[in-house]
């Protein structure tokens, strides 16, 4: 085995050689006829062999009918990700949302705490008192408003006296000419 050889052949096993290196070492490897570097060739064949192997139609169903095989063999159960998942992606989802909705309980009941604002307790009743004024003012507003419809309701009322006063009227016709035919 040449120096350059042995040189290559360090580095390449302690994983310090450039591209360019390698390359050169399998061109070394190649030309050689050195009994001692026959592993290393065998090993470097193999890799160049394995570089450009490519599997055929047949591969997929060669594996699953082994995969078939042992399970039988074995009398294992295979467990499909997608059960798997849907197991339990539906307890994750139960989790997140009790934990969102708890902390949104939590973030509402600190939202509302009561905090006093006055420090008088005069002036805290004044606020009170001119508040529910107001609102009392509104409150009268709308009773006002209330009592406007009421009374056109009424008006719907008188209105439909006046329908029975036309009915009526063709009764009395009726009556008349009745009368007039019995004369």
């Amino acid at each position: 085995m040449d120096s350059k050889t042995s040189e290559l052949l360090k580095k390449y096993w302690e994983t310090e050689t450039s591209l360019q290196e390698e390359q050169e070492l399998k061109q070394l490897l190649a030309s050689s006829e050195d009994a001692q570097l026959e592993e290393e060739k065998t090993l470097f064949a193999h890799f160049d062999e394995k570089k450009n192997a490519e599997l055929d139609e047949s591969f997929d169903a060669e594996l699953f009918a082994q995969i078939d095989q042992l399970e039988e063999q074995k009398g294992a159960k295979v467990i499909s990700l997608k059960d798997y998942f849907r197991q339990y992606a539906s307890i994750a989802a139960a989790v997140v949302v009790l934990f969102i909705s708890g902390a949104i309980y939590f973030q509402q009941q600190q939202q509302y705490q009561v905090e006093d604002t006055f420090e008088d307790p005069e002036l805290a009743y004044a606020e009170l008192k001119k508040q529910l004024l107001m609102v009392s003012r509104y409150m009268n507003k709308g009773q006002n408003t209330l009592n406007e419809l009421t009374n056109l309701s009424k008006g719907t009322d008188e209105l439909q006296d006046f329908a029975k006063l036309g009915e009526a009227s063709e009764g009395l016709n009726m009556l008349s000419e009745m009368n007039v035919e019995n004369n």
